[in-house]
């Protein structure tokens, strides 16, 4: 039977930020920043590893997180430019290379800072239930990530190349999704507005 440590998390940190005219994951949050609060939520889950796929400014990005003190497996994508499907695939791809392929890979991204580790575990606890079924996140009209996918998905995932990361395979399996609502922790931070707001709601 599959278990929470069965399942992996790749957290997508590799995008420019071009809208945020800033390095979004280097953007102060609580008491670090946004990349090392997700990393912590993730593993602060049931989940057995967490992994993070870098681009745009990967070397600052090492540096200020202190990455390789945090035993935290990072990949750096050199096509990041290619966009968000281009580094899901990159990451899935690296992950079917290790030794201990996972049962489920668990996709977030860097800049969701409300998600918390209790949404992460209903996530887990749901794949478990349904280990053939994706297990994605409602929005107001449609799934998105973070979104959980069992094996018999990993080929389309490593196969990915625009910059729509896995729209395309939740729009198209809709029937083999299980959305679930995640409230506020679907809030994503594009723009310096945004963060401003956010940061104002919190206080």
């Amino acid at each position: 039977m599959i278990s929470g440590k069965d399942i992996t998390v790749l957290i997508m940190a590799a995008g420019e930020s071009k809208r945020m005219q800033d390095i979004k994951q280097l953007l102060p949050w609580k008491d670090s920043n946004f990349l090392l609060e997700i990393i912590k939520t993730a593993k602060n889950s049931r989940v057995g590893s967490v992994h993070l796929v870098l681009g745009a400014h990967a070397e600052r990005i090492v540096d200020k997180c202190s990455l390789n003190d945090l035993h935290v497996d990072y990949m750096i994508n050199p096509n990041w430019q290619m966009g968000l499907g281009n580094s899901i695939a990159y990451g899935v791809n690296h992950l079917l290379s290790l030794a201990s392929r996972p049962q489920g890979i668990l996709i977030c991204l860097a800049d969701q800072p409300l998600m918390t580790s209790d949404y992460l575990n209903l996530m887990v606890e749901n794949f478990i239930q349904n280990p053939n079924r994706i297990i994605a996140t409602n929005y107001t009209q449609k799934t998105g990530v973070p979104a959980l996918f069992p094996i018999t998905f990993y080929e389309k995932l490593s196969q990915l190349k625009d910059d729509y990361g896995a729209k395309e395979i939740l729009k198209r399996y809709r029937k083999e999704t299980i959305g679930l609502n995640a409230g506020k922790g679907i809030i994503d931070i594009d723009t310096k507005a945004a963060y401003e707001q956010l940061i104002t709601d919190t206080q």
